[in-house]
């Protein structure tokens, strides 16, 4: 099998999935942004050919690189990267190789168009229209009412995503997007509730594996408080009663997409309103969640993506052992760090739980609250008892105080 995977040395965790691809025997080709000299050391050993590209996300300059590598042809076009979707499947029509379409990547990228299309479909959604004026965005707030949140329509994560209680929070964030008609924004109901995650890797047939998980505090909440030491946490208790419901959200989205042989990335909210999804991915989970699936699932996460990406058997299945945890603590200002408080402490009761975690350095430059979790002070546990898992974690942020100037 001759892969053509995009974006290899973005971060550490891409490397990963070429490995999984690397231990079927895969010959694999690549386009990235660096030149070919600056590659890791790491992601050079699993690369069989490699074009620099510097304009990832136009379709005919991927076309170009791509020429250059395909001989005799791809059997499949992968990445992991968010911005990177639309652009690889483009370039699977253009090529006629098998996998995600441009449609279904397109839908997966446009939060107003997915939603209209799953309510089509069963889903229970928030209301949501696409604004490409400011007009639009306050007509849909008369008819639908406060709160509102307003975000990029193709975003990541919760990045530049705005929590409107009043029409002058609105102006303001529609300030800062400047909705118009080459970049609309979306403009949603706000969905109070509990939020969480469900992802999965499918096969031919559908999903074959499935993970849950659960923020503390959501997302927008989080990012917006420095005191906040924010927890992700990945339940082993995705088999019991009480998650069917999530369960069959997942697959009904998945399946209405028609998502096979990938990954998927699903968020969701809890609350009064009852389950409602919120928006899915076509690629798997950032900031190194699938490493927590292999921790607590005792079994090779990347193989298995592999696996199903070439439609071939699984090999392996979840062992749900452990419910796994991520914890950030950050640091008191923005500037660069001074030290640490309460390690000593924080280590003795929680250490023999901690898998990986992050020190800066005194005199390391601190990260903003907007680069992810896996930034400035943070710790993974695992634990075969999840509330103990959450214990643990909270305990790790009110104890560890990471100080800077």
């Amino acid at each position: 099998m001759h892969v053509l995977f995009l974006a290899p040395d973005t971060h550490v965790y891409n490397h990963g999935f070429l490995r999984g691809l690397k231990s079927l025997g895969a010959r694999i080709s690549a386009v990235g942004l660096q030149p070919k000299d600056r590659l890791s050391p790491a992601v050079r050993g699993l690369l069989d050919a490699y074009r620099h590209c510097d304009r990832l996300l136009d379709v005919e300059a991927l076309l170009r690189a791509a020429r250059e590598l395909e001989p005799p042809s791809f059997d499949r076009i992968e990445t992991i990267d968010e911005p990177l979707v639309e652009p690889a499947a483009a370039l699977r029509e253009r090529l006629g190789v098998p996998g995600l379409s441009l449609r279904t990547a397109q839908l997966c990228r446009d939060k107003v168009a997915m939603k209209e299309f799953l309510r089509g479909h069963g889903v229970p959604c928030a209301q949501s229209t696409r604004a490409e004026s400011p007009a639009d965005a306050l007509a849909f707030a008369e008819r639908e009412g406060y709160p509102l949140i307003a975000k990029p329509l193709a975003g990541f994560g919760s990045l530049q995503t705005f929590r409107c209680a009043d029409r002058k929070q609105l102006d303001q964030a529609l300030e800062a997007l400047k909705p118009r008609p080459e970049r609309p924004v979306a403009i949603e109901e706000f969905i109070e509730g509990h939020e969480g995650f469900f992802d999965t890797l499918c096969d031919t047939a559908g999903v074959r594996h499935e993970f849950a998980a659960h923020y503390f505090p959501g997302c927008l909440e989080a990012n917006q408080q420095r005191w906040i030491s924010p927890q992700i946490a990945v339940t082993n208790r995705l088999q019991q009663e009480s998650y069917q419901e999530l369960r069959e959200l997942g697959r009904k989205v998945v399946d209405a997409l028609g998502i096979r042989q990938g990954a998927t990335h699903m968020e969701w909210f809890f609350g009064p309103k009852g389950l409602k999804f919120s928006e899915i991915g076509a690629r798997p989970a950032g900031e190194k969640i699938w490493d927590m699936y292999r921790v607590a699932n005792e079994f090779d996460v990347y193989r298995e993506w592999a696996l199903a990406v070439f439609g071939r058997v699984g090999e392996q299945a979840p062992s749900r052992r452990y419910a796994v945890g991520s914890v950030q603590i950050r640091p008191s200002k923005d500037g660069v760090v001074t030290g640490h408080r309460g390690l000593e402490a924080a280590l003795r009761r929680a250490g023999p739980f901690v898998y990986e975690h992050h020190l800066p350095k005194v005199g390391e430059p601190t990260r903003g609250l907007d680069k992810g979790w896996l930034v400035n002070t943070w710790f993974r546990l695992r634990h075969e008892d999840y509330d103990q898992l959450r214990e643990l974690m909270t305990f790790l942020g009110e104890t560890v105080k990471t100080d800077a100037r």
